[in-house]
């Protein structure tokens, strides 16, 4: 049962991705078949794996590698096209446990 699923939707994300015209999303569906097959081997964390496979990149570094390539490719139009960046972080402060404080107490 659980293989005839799999290849169920291994089929529908191939024929996605091959009438799919933009390259970008194409890429999303074969990071999603990849994701799909490894998981239905048992790998512990399939989306990780596909997503270096087809882009190179953990999958938390995707969405900062595209601003960074944004932001070389228009330089200093970058913020007139995308408006205001983010605000800055707050800056590092220590924080206080409670917990050991009322262990210390």
């Amino acid at each position: 049962m659980c293989l005839r699923v799999t290849r169920r939707i291994l089929s529908r994300l191939e024929l996605a991705e091959g009438r799919e015209p933009d390259p970008w999303f194409q890429d999303d569906y074969r990071i999603a078949w990849i994701t799909v097959l490894r998981a239905a081997r048992g790998e512990p964390i399939p989306q990780v794996s596909a997503t270096y496979e087809v882009l190179g990149l953990h999958p938390d570094r995707v969405w900062p590698a595209i601003i960074e390539r944004r932001k070389l490719l228009l330089g200093a139009e970058y913020e007139e096209f995308f408006g205001v960046s983010l605000p800055p972080k707050k800056p590092i402060q220590s924080v206080r446990i409670l917990g050991r404080e009322r262990e210390a107490a």
